[in-house]
């Protein structure tokens, strides 16, 4: 958690005060990191909270499911019972119907049941959503707690697998503009797909949330919190391998965490605990090697993208001529798919553009030398 303590505070703050928050920003920067330590914040204060990655939800159905099963889980004789149903591999709401405290009658309300089996919740996916959603208030009036979703990747919202996106978004707005004790985390990690879905006037979920920016940690924050992270295994670093250190991750967090990890395990088999340039350098190495099956995945996606997205990937990451044998539109094209991706974004330049992920620029480039 270097350098957004107070990025946490702040996001557990307003989600404690009712206030839904928007939280954008590209993958592997810590926009997760920060979300579950908020959330975490928001539970030992005494909140019931719901975690959902839509990433893994193949369908509005699914996402409905989740978010249920999520909800309940805040019970501890429900969680119990959730999770072994799970492991012995019989229904869910069979397991609760047995559960002395499922009260689903009672006080959370007839129709949850439709979202506890997956195949009732594909038969009405819409209404599944809804109820799901509704079951979030109804559990603050039953145990008189705050509820808190955390809804990850919620940009994936827009695509098609979800249904029409204008539909279930007015959906999700109508029941939780009506919902006085729940808070929603909506966290996304393309941010100009998340402002679509929250700026523009005539967007179902306009103004819905206040958006909270996650800025860049400064060169004084890695230095005190790495030196601090290394300290807590005896280990130390010098001064010039430190400053090497953040300049190869470019204020990037993954990728700057990562290279620290990697020369504090250079240290250790060295038998030294003192970190220096040479294994700063050796810590390049190892962690491009210890990404290269996420980058070969990340490359396919961009493959599978468009026509031209390869070749304009390794362009933006050599700082190549974009538009060299490519149409404007076809370039044009590339680089939209590119973005749309979360992998590149604009520079401070007109028509400028960089690779977000500093090792995957480099892995490109090398690529581009090779071919």
């Amino acid at each position: 958690m270097i350098g957004r303590e107070k990025d946490v505070d702040r996001i557990a703050t307003a989600l404690m005060g009712g206030v839904n928050t928007v939280l954008a920003g590209p993958r592997r920067t810590g926009k997760t990191t920060v979300a579950d330590a908020a959330i975490a914040i928001c539970a030992k204060e005494g909140a019931y909270v719901a975690p959902v990655d839509l990433f893994q939800a193949p369908n509005l159905a699914s996402l409905a499911h989740m978010l249920s099963i999520a909800l309940l889980a805040n019970r501890a004789p429900l969680k119990r019972a959730i999770a072994e149903a799970k492991r012995s591999g019989r229904s869910i709401l069979e397991a609760l119907r047995t559960t002395a405290t499922y009260r689903a009658r009672a006080d959370l309300g007839e129709d949850v049941e439709l979202t506890l089996e997956l195949h009732l919740a594909e038969r009405d996916p819409d209404g599944a959503l809804i109820s799901a959603i509704r079951l979030a208030q109804r559990l603050a009036d039953a145990d008189g707690r705050r509820v808190i979703l955390f809804l990850d990747e919620f940009q994936d919202i827009a695509e098609k697998r979800f249904g029409d996106p204008d539909t279930t978004t007015r959906q999700i707005r109508s029941v939780l503009q009506r919902s006085k004790d729940v808070s929603v985390l909506f966290a996304g990690s393309i941010e100009h797909l998340m402002r679509d879905l929250f700026a523009p006037s005539n967007r179902a979920l306009s103004q819905f949330g206040s958006f909270h920016e996650l800025g860049p940690i400064s060169v004084e924050q890695w230095t005190t919190g790495l030196r601090s992270l290394l300290s807590l295994d005896s280990a130390t670093i010098t001064d010039d391998a430190l400053d090497h250190l953040i300049s190869l991750g470019e204020m990037h967090p993954r990728a700057t965490m990562l290279l620290a990890q990697q020369a504090h395990l250079a240290s250790i088999e060295e038998i030294t605990r003192e970190i220096d340039n040479a294994m700063v350098v050796q810590a390049l190495e190892r962690s491009l090697s210890a990404e290269r099956l996420r980058h070969e995945q990340q490359l396919e996606r961009i493959r599978a993208s468009g026509r031209y997205a390869e070749q304009m990937a390794m362009r933006v990451a050599s700082d190549a001529e974009l538009y060299e044998d490519l149409r404007p539109q076809q370039a044009a094209r590339a680089l939209n798919s590119l973005r749309n991706l979360g992998a590149i974004e604009h520079g401070e330049a007109h028509g400028q553009w960089f690779l977000i992920d500093p090792l995957f620029r480099r892995y490109l480039s090398r690529r581009r030398l090779s071919l």
